[in-house]
């Protein structure tokens, strides 16, 4: 589904500011410089280093072949081409995965900024309530993000629903998986995966609930060719690929040596895709054995604990850190829960508030042979089921929140006793829920 664009302001929101919205072209920065303005504002609010040149129209590119809208704020009168706004804003649309070979379209927002001399005057809750509402005409039944910080998206119906870990593995000595791998390893030049990295994603993609169709950028980041970075001609990534028996591949991963200095020879995990079982073993048992390394760093691993189970000796992963990933926030309820599979019947009546209104609402859901079917009720009489947030039922929509621990974490009300875990378990998913991708 494509996304409107205006490229006229969108004024009178905002005293002395406007609000503009636009497409990514895709073009070169001389051919664009109201794209290029608004990503030297974006870069320069998160603190990062402002990319020129051929750097600067190798991310204009990749923000055109991800079909980004961008909306910016801007003093008013201000020509967006030769003016940095004080507001940004990305969003996009991409599949995320609700189960095993069941897709949504999602909303992405990305790239929300706001420059500090202008906080605290309405430009981010301005930015997200308009482009949520844009979302919802456009029916798009849920939106989805990444936060830099935890506490501001709640407000906006956000809740967190996938989370990932940074993990150090210890390679050092003798180090055994419980199964030894099938197929074949090979090494190649990160610029092979040019052709296989994204058709194997997709085919991950297919199996992994609360995984999004990943952005362009990763092209690019795993064949090693940034042209902020020696000129796009390679910065040593290696790269492997994993083969079954018949020669066909299943998975690749992408990894860095940290260098000599460090106490502790090191490799980092910078990407890791495998559509088979046997092929993420056949991977992990590639990096534990090594040369001359004893430790691997895995900074977006599931929570799942597979790694773990994969050695004999599961102590030697250690979870350094743990965090949220995947933020989700439904828009529209009776198509999000019936674009979702279930493998369990039952039916609950759920009270959901919405301080923008996209999903308040009392809900009947019936799911019966694998199909919900979702009603607004008017009277529920004794009262509905359970009574909870829109960011609470965000969370807990792909089976990676239980419903039951949020009950006990006082974030949602059940009015009938044995309602919450009754939903945790008709929400079961049927993989490990995890985002493959950030954005």
């Amino acid at each position: 589904m494509t996304q409107p664009t205006d490229s006229k302001a969108v004024t009178g929101i905002l005293p002395g500011l406007e609000m503009h919205r636009f497409a990514a072209t895709g073009l070169p920065a001389t051919q664009d410089p109201r794209m290029a303005r608004m990503l030297t504002a974006l870069e320069r609010n998160f603190y990062e280093e402002v990319p020129a040149g051929p750097a600067l129209d190798q991310i204009l590119e990749l923000h055109g072949l991800d079909g980004r809208t961008y909306v910016g704020v801007y003093e008013a009168g201000a020509d967006p081409a030769q003016t940095d706004p004080v507001g940004t804003y990305a969003s996009f649309v991409k599949p995320l995965q609700t189960g095993v070979g069941r897709q949504l379209d999602a909303f992405l927002v990305s790239e929300v900024t706001v420059r500090t001399t202008h906080r605290r005057r309405g430009i981010l809750r301005t930015m997200m309530e308009s482009e949520l509402d844009r979302a919802a005409a456009q029916q798009l039944p849920v939106a989805a993000l990444s936060a830099s910080e935890a506490t501001i998206y709640r407000r906006f119906g956000f809740g967190v629903a996938t989370v990932r870990r940074t993990v150090q593995v210890d390679t050092g000595g003798d180090v055994s998986l419980v199964a030894a791998p099938t197929g074949s390893l090979r090494m190649v030049d990160p610029k092979e995966l040019a052709g296989l990295g994204p058709s194997l994603y997709a085919r991950a993609l297919a199996q992994t609930p609360g995984s999004v169709g990943r952005v362009a950028a990763y092209d690019v980041s795993e064949t090693d060719s940034w042209r902020s970075k020696n000129d796009g001609k390679g910065t040593g990534l290696l790269a492997a690929v994993h083969e079954d028996d018949g020669g066909t591949p299943r998975g690749y991963v992408t990894y860095r040596f940290n260098g000599w200095k460090q106490e502790v020879p090191t490799v980092k995990v910078t990407g890791l895709v495998a559509t088979t079982a046997a092929s993420f073993r056949a991977l992990w048992d590639h990096l534990v054995h090594l040369d001359l390394i004893q430790r691997v760093e895995w900074g977006f691993a599931p929570a799942d604990r597979l790694l773990e189970n994969l050695l004999v000796d599961p102590r030697r992963v250690k979870t350094t850190e743990s965090e949220d990933q995947l933020w989700l926030r439904i828009l529209d309820v009776p198509a999000a829960f019936a674009g979702r599979p279930y493998h369990r019947d039952g039916e609950l009546v759920l009270e959901v508030t919405d301080p923008l209104g996209h999903a308040a609402g009392t809900w009947r859901l019936s799911v019966r042979n694998g199909t919900a079917e979702v009603e607004e009720v008017a009277d529920v009489v004794p009262a509905p089921d359970l009574t909870l947030d829109v960011a609470e039922l965000s969370s807990i929509y792909l089976g990676g929140v239980s419903a039951e621990l949020l009950r006990q974490a006082g974030r949602l009300t059940e009015h009938r006793p044995g309602a919450a875990a009754e939903l945790t378990a008709l929400l079961a998913a049927d993989r490990p829920v995890f985002c493959m991708t950030g954005f």
